[in-house]
């Protein structure tokens, strides 16, 4: 005769793994969703946390900025004055040979009561005692460099018979080498 198996603590036994493994299976998915949760809101408290740092980094960083922003506006403003100061120093430097020679050749029978520049032109008023004084002066006046004699010079005798004479000299475009 045959002897009687009996499945059922096998069976028994088979369904207990089987639960086991579903149940570690869903403790651990359980469990690794946790953990990833946790991670994934370290991770993003801890990128909050850097770009509040960075963000506060940056407000101080704008805030040395401004503050220095001024002293350096107020040396550019001064270097820029400076700068106005000494071109025209040397505008008024550069007029001084033209002036030098205008009085070094003035004819001695003439003198200037008057010089004015205005607008690129150089006008030159003044008495002369005699006529001919008045020619060398013109002729004076047209070989000065760096500008032409204008044809509208004016001269007119006064009571005491000197004679006032008016010139202008138009300052000639510079020429590029």
């Amino acid at each position: 005769m045959s002897q009687l198996v009996n499945f059922l603590p096998w069976r028994r036994r088979r369904r207990q793994r089987i639960a086991r493994l579903w149940a570690v299976t869903f403790t651990s998915t359980v469990f690794l969703l946790v953990a990833g949760s946790i991670v994934w809101r370290v991770s993003v408290a801890a990128d909050l946390r850097q770009a509040s740092i960075w963000r506060q980094s940056d407000e101080n960083v704008l805030a040395a900025l401004v503050a220095g922003e001024k002293p350096l506006l107020l040396r550019q403003q001064r270097w820029q004055q400076a700068q106005a100061r000494a071109q025209r120093r040397q505008q008024t430097r550069d007029w001084q040979p033209m002036l030098s020679a205008l009085a070094e050749n003035l004819p001695q029978e003439a003198w200037l009561t008057q010089l004015r520049w205005q607008q690129g032109r150089l006008e030159l008023s003044g008495l002369a005692r005699v006529f001919a004084a008045l020619n060398d002066l013109e002729t004076m006046l047209r070989a000065i460099p760096g500008f032409h004699l204008q044809p509208s010079g004016t001269m007119v005798r006064d009571a005491q018979g000197r004679w006032q004479f008016h010139y202008q000299l138009s300052k000639e475009p510079l020429r590029a080498p």
